[in-house]
């Protein structure tokens, strides 16, 4: 089953629960935090944190119990997002900008969508995301020129002569992002020390990932000679294929299997896969693997052993290497501080 929301709707939706106190927000000095519960949206967590002038971190996890399309006009927009998709799938269409997007877990994006008409389409289930909110001019607009030059761009632009123009782009979350993601998530601190400690994690996934986009921007011409171009139809088998291997998570298809059931040849296919996703088809398997692994060690329900097996991988050595080398720490030891996390909350 699916809904659609417009603006109105959400609007309502969320009025109606501050009404009724089916949610409630707290706020103090440092931290602002939305949470309760809503028809069809399920449980809803909402929290944001003012940094330092031009920069906020947001955070925000809903558990919706069906299928969600969202629609709206983007006004009054101007800052920049940073945003990380930590947990759900969303199909996203900025009209006018993009062609639909998949938003999956181990992707992010850098964006302005100002007075952009966006479409969202949410599957059933937890949705979570980590954003940071910037103001380029206010943010970065005292720099000398030579540091601005070092900015992507987009933001380089915004923060040199103020003008906001709307752009969307992609870029690819690392295990080094994933580590400071987590950290966010599960701070040990409260009050002044929380604050400083999340801008500094804020400012280290900026740092990340901007430097990911200026090694891009580097290697965009070269990549260019050697890419043919992608026709849509070639897209949408692209996608089909990843949804069969997340279908297929315990027991994929080959290669050449995966590519006969989309209709493509098996080098367009990985040629495709690498333009559309910035990974290869297996990497992209293992990647979603893990993340999904990550994702039931945090409910506390399975043990690593049964986990792995859930997630397609028969060796349990080798699993606890590959989640290891990934997030920095052994399943084990994250299954018990996420225990230890829930017991403190």
């Amino acid at each position: 089953m699916t809904i659609t929301l417009l603006d109105r709707d959400w609007e309502d939706l969320w009025a109606e629960g501050r009404q009724t106190g089916a949610i409630a927000e707290n706020a103090d000095e440092v931290e602002t935090i939305v949470q309760g519960n809503l028809p069809d949206l399920g449980d809803v967590w909402e929290w944001n944190m003012p940094l330092r002038d031009g920069l906020r971190l947001i955070a925000y996890e809903y558990h919706s119990t069906v299928d969600i399309t969202q629609t709206g006009q983007n006004i009054d927009c101007s800052c920049s997002l940073l945003s990380f998709f930590v947990a759900g799938d969303v199909r996203t269409k900025l009209h006018g900008l993009t062609k639909q997007v998949d938003e999956v877990v181990g992707r992010n994006y850098l964006s302005c969508v100002q007075d952009t008409v966006e479409t969202e389409t949410w599957t059933t289930g937890k949705l979570l995301r980590v954003q940071i909110c910037i103001d380029p001019l206010r943010f970065f607009g005292n720099l000398p020129e030579t540091q601005l030059n070092q900015l992507p761009p987009e933001l380089r632009q915004i923060a040199a002569n103020g003008r906001v123009q709307p752009y969307y782009r992609s870029g690819v979350t690392t295990p080094e992002m994933q580590m400071v993601l987590h950290q966010i998530l599960h701070c040990p601190y409260q009050g002044l020390m929380k604050r400083l400690y999340l801008e500094g994690k804020a400012l280290e996934l900026m740092t990340l990932q901007f430097n990911q986009f200026q090694n891009d921007n580097r290697n965009d011409n070269s990549a260019a000679k050697s890419r043919s171009p992608l026709r849509s139809d070639d897209i949408e088998r692209i996608y089909q294929a990843k949804e069969i291997l997340i279908r297929q998570l315990d027991n994929p298809p080959s290669l050449l299997e995966l590519a006969r059931q989309v209709s493509m040849n098996d080098h367009k296919l990985k040629q495709g896969f690498r333009q559309v996703f910035n990974t290869t088809v297996f990497g992209y398997l293992h990647d979603y693997r893990l993340e999904q692994a990550r994702q039931l060690l945090e409910t506390g329900e399975m043990g690593v052993v049964a986990i792995a097996r859930r997630v397609g991988f028969a060796d349990r050595s080798y699993f606890a290497a590959a989640f290891r080398k990934k997030f920095g720490v052994n399943p084990s030891v994250y299954r018990r501080s996420q225990e230890r996390s829930v017991m403190a909350s």
